[in-house]
Parts: C-alpha cells; structure tokens; sequence
C-alpha cells in the first residue's frame, strides 16, 4: 500500500475543549503551546524550508498534537496558508491533520478543503460510550460515527486512532472499536496502547488503585488483535503505539517498551501464520512471507516460532523468504 512522506508540525496541547485523563501532550510532543502566531508562523516556515528535496505526491504538510480544527480561527487559517505556500513550491501535494470528532461539521469542512487539506484523522480512541466517559474525552461515540460520515462525503482520506487499554475498556471493546473505524470507511488507523505520563489524571488514579495499566505483554496481544482486523477489513495501519522518546521512556507506568510496535508486528504474524496452520499435529508448515520482516518471527530468540508451533502442534516450521507484502503470507502444511 503507498505511503507518504509526513512533514511534522506540532501544535501541541491546542484546541482541545476537554483535558482527557491520559492526556499530556507536553510529554508526547517535548513542546509546549505557549506560543504566539508570529513564533509559531516563524518556526513553520524554517520547518518547511528545510524539508529538504521536494516530495511533490509523496509529502503531506502534518498538523499534529492538539485538535487543530477547535484551535482560534485566525491562528488555525495562518498555519494552513502558510502550509499552502510550501504546497505551490512543490514541497508537498497536500496537508494533514488531526483533530477530535466533535470538532468536525460541514463549515470547518469547507474550510479545509478550501486549504487543501487532504487528509483528516479522528481521535477516536473507543466507540465505547463507558469507556469514553471513564476517560472524560467530552464526546460519545456517535460524534465519532457523524464526524467520519461527514468527511468521506466531502472526499477526504480518513484516519482513526484509537487507543487499547483505556479505562473501562476490555478487549472485546477495543475490537469493537478497531471493527466500528473499519465500518466508518477509515482508509487509515493508528493503534496507541494507553501509557501513563506524570501529572495527569490517569496517574493519580493508577496510584489511587482506580486504574491498572496493561503489561507490554497485555499490550501486544490487545493490539495484535486490533490490528489483524484493520487487517480483515483493508484499512492501512500507520502506527503502533508512540514515538521512542525520552518522554516516553520517563512514564512510570504503561506499556512503555521502546519497540512495541515491533512487539505486535511479531505478534500478528504469529496469530495469522498461526490460523493458516490450523491444529496440524507432527505436520511441516512451509511458510512464506516478507524477507525485512524475518527478524518478527526469529528475533527474541525465535519466541513466536515457539508459540506457533505450541498453538498448532505442527513439528517443524520452515520460514521461506520473499517478495511478498508485510502480513501477505502463504502457508503449506504437509504431513511427512
């Protein structure tokens, strides 16, 4: 599936009406967003001028970090003028950016588009109405649902974030909603397994006792089963879990190892492969698949080899590599 180049801006912490329990985005970003329009316009500029070579179609100009379509209208329509500019050099072809689903209607729509605003990705984060309250996002699932509807009726390309491990969710939610972001006709997805930053609500309710932070281990599962049906249903997986950061290395609680993404790449290998192979006992699977990607099964001294072979009860597995795509596997079984 094609890929583009994003140019990251960053403007962190704004426009959001509501402060969500996880939420710290100075901890994420390493910005902050005390920042005048003449700062921010400036810094902007210097990004894009150094953007390096071109990307023509393969660049999008990324607004990232707040709700950009709830931030002050002025300030919002300088950065995408701006953006705009960089567009008619040849920089980029179009611009992205996030924003909540009850910031979204048919005016800053047209707005957007009017910018050349290209691509627009949803904190969806659950389309568990409990599970939304308990993390105090302000809004319920149907803002998600009326959102979605409203932006692939005006022809942009949509992307869904959700989050495993929210307060009051369990996996069947979190498939629910990885299953509700494929009904909504998302093109993309991101998967963020919920970590747990200093001086933010969720951390004095974790220390409190009120909420339990998933292991990695509990991570990776929970994701690798989001992932495979975003899988199932063709939707282009952008990401898993945050940026390696020194940020995110500070959280003291959370499913914060520095590959994790890595983790459940392995991992959904591992169910695929392992459902292709069904319960072949003392067979010979040969199995094909992407040559990068060797290391997700034999790394960590060959765990998911191991685990396939305990869930299958196969007695040999031999990896054959190819030019095929990541997940895009072929299974033969035979009994010797």
């Amino acid at each position: 599936m094609k890929t583009h180049r994003n140019i990251p801006f960053f403007v962190p912490h704004a426009g959001c009406p509501h402060c969500c329990v996880f939420c710290s985005q100075v901890k994420i970003t390493g910005q902050r967003a005390d920042k005048d329009i003449a700062t921010e316009s400036k810094e902007l500029r210097e990004l894009l001028e150094n953007a390096g070579d071109p990307g023509g179609r393969q660049s999008r100009i990324a607004f990232f970090g707040g709700s950009f379509t709830a931030i002050e209208r002025k300030r919002m329509e300088t950065l995408l003028s701006i953006a705009n500019e960089y567009i008619d050099k040849g920089v980029a072809s179009g611009i992205r950016i996030s924003t909540r689903p009850d910031c979204i209607d048919s005016e800053i729509l047209k707005v957007l588009k009017y910018y050349r605003v290209t691509e627009i990705e949803l904190g969806v984060q659950s389309t568990d109405d409990k599970v939304l309250s308990a993390s105090e996002r302000g809004h319920t699932a149907k803002d998600s649902f009326k959102a979605a509807e409203l932006i692939k009726n005006q022809g942009f390309l949509l992307g869904g974030q959700m989050m495993v491990g929210l307060p009051g969710a369990d996996p069947v939610s979190e498939l629910q909603t990885a299953k509700d972001i494929v009904s909504m006709s998302c093109d993309e997805a991101r998967i963020y397994p919920c970590v747990v930053f200093a001086n933010t609500k969720l951390y004095d309710m974790t220390v409190a006792g009120e909420y339990k932070p998933l292991s990695t281990e509990e991570a990776v599962a929970r994701s690798a089963d989001c992932y495979c049906v975003f899988l199932n249903g063709k939707v282009n997986v952008l990401r898993v879990g945050l940026h390696s950061s020194e940020s995110l290395a500070e959280a003291p609680f959370g499913a914060t190892h520095p590959a994790i993404g890595e983790l459940v790449y392995s991992k959904v290998y591992e169910n695929l492969i392992a459902e292709r192979i069904g319960t072949a006992r003392g067979a010979t699977a040969k199995v094909m698949f992407r040559s990068g990607d060797i290391s997700m099964l034999t790394g960590n001294g060959g765990e998911a080899l191991k685990r396939i072979k305990e869930r299958t009860c196969v007695k040999e597995i031999e990896l054959i590599p190819s030019d095929l795509d990541r997940f895009d596997i072929k299974v033969t079984v035979t009994n010797k």
